[in-house]
């Protein structure tokens, strides 16, 4: 056979080596956890005599921008936004406004610069540049947190206003804007000399602007002189300018709140089960009544910690639509109840049998010091007597108890146990049932009883300042709040019989003295009342007495 008759022959076995050929994916190296990185501005950063119209910005990979209409402040800020183009690896800034004469311009971008693929975000990047022949060199920096939780508050735009404002809140777009990192801190850096009024607000409209009222904010009480050090930030070429904030005796603190202006504002009601409705309020409510307009009604009701939801249980279930007159603090709302329907939502993944019982569960299982109880989520019926009993190792106890024919949702359980010893405690199926009609399947809790050597002890020297303010002293273990005790003056308290762990001490300045915390007034330029905390955690060991001091301002 010849070379050219055996061509055909030889194209057909290498199309079909080819086809049969495994497809084999690159071996990828480790997973990219680096944002992009600047390499180059034209011009640079902090360049004076601007009199282009457009920057450009390099980074080292592929990018994209997220939401620069809100993402990118400009101070001062301008009528027409910038146009925003990427272009390759480099991000062109196009402006569609003239820019004033002799004016500093800052521009941050924050969490809106991110690699293409791992979307890992630049969290901070700050570019100026001055049309005069200086740039700006007054600063301002600080913190905003949460005024009741002392937590920070990300993500919260603050705004300065040079020499004051007319209005208060302000009506008019700020002089200079900046937002907060996920710290809650915040730096103006480049800005003119002067004093100013300062303020921070979760935006919801994003007017920078305050105009909503369940918009949260902060301000200070007067004019903030910026200073001429430079603020402290950490210039990392590599990672595109992030920023290491610093506190120091410059910085401000500002405390956010929702506003309590207003009168008790009805939010909209809950059923999220069948037989329990839920009347949550904007703002903490002294004074409850309502008047239901059906016959036939009957609820247990019960106030929130906070104050701010009224809670119905009902004792007899409706099967048709009623209607009430709710009265918070002189304010009435006619609200119309349905009967609860349960949704394709609340039914997904859930079966009908457990959607059908009353959840109950056991509480201080174990517990040397308090008694072994059983919590309830909906309100019971009485019960003239059930058994409850105890195995141990040795023997079985039948105990009777009884459920009195008040609002139940919480039992202690008269049990006797000995320390180290180990119990299973069981209740037979079907013995409570809910005001909701639901009741239980057996109830099974296996614990071994501590000891008094299992908990440790909390002394704790509370020094107050003598003005006669009433103090709430709370202490909170990771989660929630333990105990509350309210002084007028300087006083030792002991909290007894902590499990091992870590506890915080706040303090509310009552300032009001009605027992709690309570918001500010943006209309009557009134701060929320003080929380301090004690400036660190309290660690808890067995057997082991901690004593601390907690002297306050």
């Amino acid at each position: 056979m010849s070379l050219r008759s055996c061509l055909p022959i030889l194209l057909c076995c290498l199309l079909l080596a080819g086809g049969c050929a495994k497809v084999v994916a690159p071996v990828g190296g480790p997973k990219d956890t680096t944002p992009p990185k600047m390499v180059k501005e034209q011009p640079t950063t902090q360049n004076v005599r601007f009199d282009g119209s457009h920057i450009k910005i390099t980074f080292d990979e592929f990018f994209t921008l997220n939401n620069p209409m809100e993402n990118v402040l400009i101070s001062p800020p301008m009528e027409k936004s910038p146009e925003y183009l990427i272009r390759n690896k480099t991000l062109v800034i196009k402006f569609q406004d003239t820019l004033r004469a002799n004016t500093t311009y800052n521009m941050v971008f924050s969490n809106c610069i991110q690699d293409y693929h791992e979307n890992n975000k630049l969290s901070f990047y700050h570019y100026s540049f001055s049309t005069g022949s200086s740039l700006d060199s007054f600063a301002l920096r600080g913190k905003v947190i949460n005024a009741e939780k002392l937590t920070a508050s990300p993500d919260f735009f603050v705004v300065l206003y040079r020499g004051g404002t007319d209005s208060f809140p302000p009506t008019r777009i700020p002089d200079y804007v900046t937002k907060t990192l996920a710290d809650g801190t915040f730096t103006f850096s480049n800005i003119a000399g002067g004093q100013y009024s300062v303020f921070a607000l979760k935006d919801i409209n994003s007017n920078l602007i305050y105009d909503l009222p369940n918009e949260e904010i902060a301000f200070c009480d007067s004019l903030v002189t910026a200073f001429v050090t430079p603020a402290p930030d950490t210039v990392k070429q590599a990672t595109g300018r992030e920023r290491t904030q610093t506190l120091d005796s410059n910085s401000l603190i500002l405390r956010s709140f929702i506003t309590t202006d207003t009168l008790p504002q009805l939010l909209r009601p809950e059923n999220p089960e069948i037989g329990r409705y839920i009347f949550p309020y904007k703002s903490p409510v002294s004074h409850f009544e309502a008047k239901v307009l059906s016959p036939n009604i009957d609820y247990f009701q019960v106030m929130s910690p906070t104050r701010d939801s009224i809670i119905w249980y009902m004792k007899n279930i409706p099967t048709d639509t009623f209607s009430c007159i709710l009265t918070a603090d002189g304010h009435r709302d006619t609200v119309t109840l349905k009967p609860f329907k349960t949704s394709k939502a609340q039914g997904r993944g859930k079966q009908m049998e457990d959607i059908k019982r009353l959840p109950i569960t056991f509480g201080n299982a174990g517990h040397y010091f308090q008694p072994l109880t059983l919590h309830f989520a909906y309100p019971i019926r009485p019960v003239d007597s059930f058994p409850v009993l105890t195995c141990s190792q040795h023997d079985t106890v039948t105990t009777w108890v009884q459920v009195p024919d008040t609002f139940v949702k919480s039992l202690p359980l008269p049990l006797h146990f000995e320390t180290k010893k180990s119990y299973t405690v069981l209740i037979p199926d079907s013995i409570f049932f809910g005001y909701n009609g639901l009741t239980h399947d057996s109830l099974v809790s296996r614990f071994t009883l501590k000891s008094e050597k299992d908990y440790g002890n909390l002394i704790l020297n509370y020094r107050l300042p003598n003005d006669g303010t009433f103090y709430i002293c709370q202490l909170w273990s990771s989660k929630s709040l333990l105990q509350e005790d309210i002084l007028t003056e300087s006083a030792t308290l002991t909290y007894a019989h902590l499990d091992p762990g870590d506890y915080n001490i706040r303090v509310i300045q009552d300032l009001n003295g009605n027992g709690r915390w309570d918001s500010g007034s943006v209309m009557r330029k009134q701060q929320p009342e003080p929380v301090i905390k004690f400036p660190s955690t309290i660690h808890i060991r067995a057997f082991w007495d901690v004593e601390e001091e907690f002297v306050l301002p």
